[in-house]
C-alpha cells in the first residue's frame, strides 16, 4: 500500500463493523408489508419432515431478551420448552407477584411467546416467484397453529392431515396489517388438494400421483428439506446463561443465584431427575411414505396444478392466480 493508499484509507475509513448477519436462504419470511398494497398472499404447502414425521412440528417458547445496558436483544430459548426449570420464568414471576408496580413492569423483560415451525412448499407466490417449488421452514405463531389444529382436530367434521403427501389441502396466506402489526385472521385452508410437488426431466413442478415411487419421494425429501431439527429447541451454552445472567442483573441490580452455567445445571438436574416432558404441542401424525398409496377416505383423482380451472371451493373458483386474486 502506498502513502496516498494510506491518506485515502485515514480521510475515508471503511470500519469494519464485523459480518452483517444474513437472511436464512431456509426460512419462508413474509409480512404485509411486503405483499401489494399492503396485503400479502400465497399459497402453501405443509410438508412432513422426512427424518421424523411425527415431529412435523417444531414447538418451544422463546424470549426476545433486551440488555438495558447496551439496548441490543436476542432470542432465547426458554427452558420451560421441554419441562425445565427456566431462569426466565422464574424471574417473570418473581417480578409480576412483586407488590412494587415497578417491578411488575420488569416481569415484561422476561415475558415469552409460543413459537412454531414446520417445512412447507411454496405453491404459489406473486411477490417471490423464484420460491415457487422450493421446500422452506415456515416460522409462525398461535394464531396459524390453531388452524391448523383446528383442521387435525375438528370439533366438527372429520379430520384434515395437512402434512399427508399426497391428500394434503393447499393453504391460503393471507397477512394483512392491523394496529401496526402482522394479521392472518383471513388465512386459511382451501378446499383444494395439492400433492407434493417434484420437477419433472424438464424441471417443470409436477404433483406426485399414488402410484409415484416412494423411494424416489423420499429422495427429494431428504436433498431439498432444510434441517427442521436446527429450529427446536436449543439447550443453553456458557454464552446463553451468562447473557441471561447479565440482563437478570442490569434489570432487578441483583445478581440471580446461580450465576453459573454449572450451578444451574446441577440445580435443574436437582429440580429435574426424571427425563425432560415431551414437547405438548400439536404434532402431524405418522405419515409413512409406505402408507402414500392407502386409501385415506379422500379422492385420489389429484388435479394437476396447471389446470386451468379448479372445482368451486367455498366461492373461490379458477386456477391458483385467480384464488389468490379473489380471496
Amino acid at each position: 500500500m502506498n502513502e496516498q493508499d494510506n491518506y485515502d484509507a485515514l480521510f475515508s475509513p471503511q470500519v469494519d463493523m464485523g459480518e452483517t448477519a444474513k437472511k436464512s436462504t431456509e426460512d419462508y419470511r413474509v409480512s404485509a408489508d411486503q405483499g401489494k398494497g399492503g396485503v400479502y398472499q400465497s399459497i402453501i404447502k405443509f410438508v412432513p419432515w422426512h427424518q421424523n414425521p411425527k415431529n412435523s412440528i417444531q414447538e418451544k417458547w422463546v424470549s426476545w431478551l433486551v440488555d438495558p445496558v447496551t439496548q441490543k436483544g436476542r432470542f432465547v430459548d426458554c427452558p420451560s420448552s421441554i419441562g425445565k426449570q427456566s431462569l426466565l420464568q422464574d424471574m417473570y414471576w418473581k417480578l409480576k407477584k412483586s407488590e412494587s408496580i415497578q417491578e411488575q413492569k420488569k416481569a415484561d423483560v422476561f415475558s415469552r411467546r409460543h413459537n412454531f415451525s414446520a417445512l412447507i412448499q411454496i405453491i404459489k407466490d406473486e411477490n417471490q416467484s423464484e420460491l415457487e417449488g422450493k421446500i422452506m421452514v415456515y416460522r409462525f405463531g398461535k394464531k396459524l397453529w390453531e388452524k391448523i389444529n383446528s383442521e387435525m382436530k375438528p370439533i366438527i367434521g372429520d379430520p384434515h392431515n395437512p402434512f399427508d403427501l399426497l391428500n394434503g389441502k393447499a393453504f391460503a396466506l393471507v397477512i394483512t396489517k392491523v394496529s401496526g402489526f402482522n394479521n392472518y385472521d383471513q388465512s386459511k385452508f382451501i378446499d383444494k388438494v395439492i400433492p407434493l410437488c417434484m420437477p419433472d426431466a424438464e424441471g417443470k413442478l409436477q404433483t406426485i400421483k399414488p402410484d409415484t415411487d416412494k423411494g424416489v419421494v423420499f429422495k427429494f425429501l431428504q436433498e431439498n428439506s432444510p434441517d427442521l431439527a436446527k429450529y427446536g429447541f436449543k439447550e443453553w451454552d456458557t454464552d446463553t446463561y451468562d447473557y441471561v445472567n447479565g440482563v437478570i442483573t442490569a434489570v432487578t441490580g441483583q445478581a440471580p443465584a446461580p450465576v453459573n452455567m454449572a450451578d444451574v445445571n446441577a440445580s435443574v438436574q436437582q429440580s429435574n431427575p426424571t427425563q425432560p416432558a415431551q414437547n405438548a404441542g400439536i404434532t402431524s401424525t405418522e405419515i409413512s411414505l409406505g402408507d402414500l398409496s392407502n386409501d385415506t377416505g379422500v379422492s385420489t383423482d389429484i388435479p394437476n396444478i396447471d389446470l386451468p380451472d379448479l372445482p368451486e371451493i367455498g366461492g373461490i373458483t379458477g386456477d391458483l392466480s385467480d384464488v389468490l386474486k379473489d380471496l
